[in-house]
């Protein structure tokens, strides 16, 4: 067996594509710390040039702006190649043996739209041509660069929909919201996805795809209803029970329940004595 076949066959997938997802995660970051700053010094820019050139902080935001740009570019560029042990699409597509098409797609966008040109010559792994007059320009326009972050996200939430399942529709939906609240590394949040606690509703639903889709969602679990011992049906991922055929949903996840104590008559409400939380 090859080094290459060596190293997929030994690669955990759930290593691969959480590490492949906070790696996107750090583009789509970037992306709106970069927005933030275009919209500072398109607000600060005047009609004088002099003026604006003598503006340190519209020069500080430029600068900003541009090594943004620049990084997107170069993490852009280094998700499209065709490298194993590395965090690209092509190591994730050998792993998964999907999605070969939708991967060379984004690949030929990469390089017809020179990202990997402009990292080897301007950002990284530079190239020196060997005279004066030999040096480019290579400018890569901003709604082609949000197109490549579009392709990216599209094809990480197609990933995890292959390695999470139904799941993964909601839990990309909850970071959506979560986009623009930007916490450090953003890497870790995204690594996080597949732990979002959701809502009730969203848990309902994934819990029924799930079930059409064959998967085992529920487990026997003993526990005590109103001090007699019984056994139940639990999802403890979701935080949900099935009582007398009904499906209810808890306001945490679970290992274990140890009790559900129903009131008698004019008592309090239900009280369910967690074990253990995950």
């Amino acid at each position: 067996m090859s080094n290459q076949k060596l190293r997929i066959l030994n690669t955990d997938i759930d290593n691969l594509i959480s590490n492949l997802r906070g790696e996107v995660g750090e583009i789509v970051s970037t992306w709106v710390m970069m927005r933030s700053f275009m919209a500072q010094a398109t607000m600060l820019r005047t009609p004088d040039i002099q003026k604006d050139f003598e503006n340190q902080q519209l020069v500080i935001l430029d600068a900003l702006t541009d090594k943004l740009n620049d990084e997107i570019v170069a993490r852009l560029a280094e998700l499209a190649e065709q490298k194993v042990g590395r965090l690209t699409f092509h190591f994730a597509h050998l792993k998964l043996n999907q999605l070969e098409i939708e991967i060379v797609e984004f690949a030929r966008f990469i390089e017809k739209n020179r990202f990997q040109e402009k990292r080897n010559y301007d950002i990284s792994h530079k190239e020196l041509p060997e005279k004066w007059p030999d040096h480019k320009l290579i400018h890569i326009p901003y709604k082609v660069i949000v197109r490549g972050i579009v392709m990216t996200l599209w094809l990480m939430k197609k990933i995890d929909t292959l390695h999470l399942g139904p799941r993964a529709k909601y839990l990309w939906r909850e970071m959506r919201k979560r986009r623009y609240k930007l916490m450090h590394p953003a890497k870790v949040g995204y690594r996080l996805l597949p732990y979002f606690w959701l809502s009730a509703d969203d848990r309902m639903s994934i819990i029924r795809e799930e079930m059409a889709e064959g998967r085992n969602v529920w487990k026997d679990m003993p526990i005590k209803i109103n001090g007699k011992d019984t056994i139940i049906k639990a999802c403890g991922e979701f935080g949900a029970i099935v009582l007398d055929g009904q499906v209810v949903l808890l306001d945490e996840s679970f290992l274990e329940l140890t009790a559900i104590n129903f009131p008698s008559r004019g008592g309090e409400n239900v009280s369910v004595q967690i074990n253990s939380s995950e």
